[in-house]
């Protein structure tokens, strides 16, 4: 009896460890994916910065709200 109660709860600590290790593996796709984002934004807004200057890269800005 004691070993098969010793079985199950591996079985559940396992189970749990597997769980957690895939929320781990989501958690860092997730994580990569907003850095990647975060960095192409970056590029972008210095890019921006160097074709239009300040003062376009505001002025693009409202006339993009305004339409």
């Amino acid at each position: 009896m004691a070993q098969t109660a010793s079985t199950t709860k591996n079985r559940v600590d396992e189970s749990v460890n597997i769980n957690e290790g895939m929320a781990q593996v989501g958690t860092g796709v997730i994580v990569s994916a907003a850095a990647l984002i975060g960095l192409w934004g970056m590029t972008c807004m210095v890019s921006a910065l160097a074709q239009y200057g300040i003062s376009g890269v505001v002025r693009g800005w409202f006339a993009a709200l305004i339409g």
